[in-house]
């Protein structure tokens, strides 16, 4: 995962296969934020500011997409 990615959560991997609606968000920084193993920043669809998330739980857009 780099700055650029977007992803979604790992557990509405399935419905973004099915084509139902999920979080999108943008990695904007990676690193080691401190808070709960956090490593990414990601500015969700429709934030204003990016949240800190951990990347075990993120699933890039583009795999899922290619599994299809």
């Amino acid at each position: 995962m780099k700055a650029g990615d977007l992803v979604t959560y790992s557990f509405q991997r399935a419905r973004w296969a099915k084509g139902q609606s999920v979080h999108i968000g943008l990695v904007v920084e990676t690193g080691n934020f401190g808070y709960a193993n956090a490593d990414v920043k990601v500015l969700w669809q429709g934030e204003a500011k990016a949240s800190r998330e951990t990347r075990k739980f993120l699933t890039l857009v583009e795999e899922i997409n290619a599994s299809r």
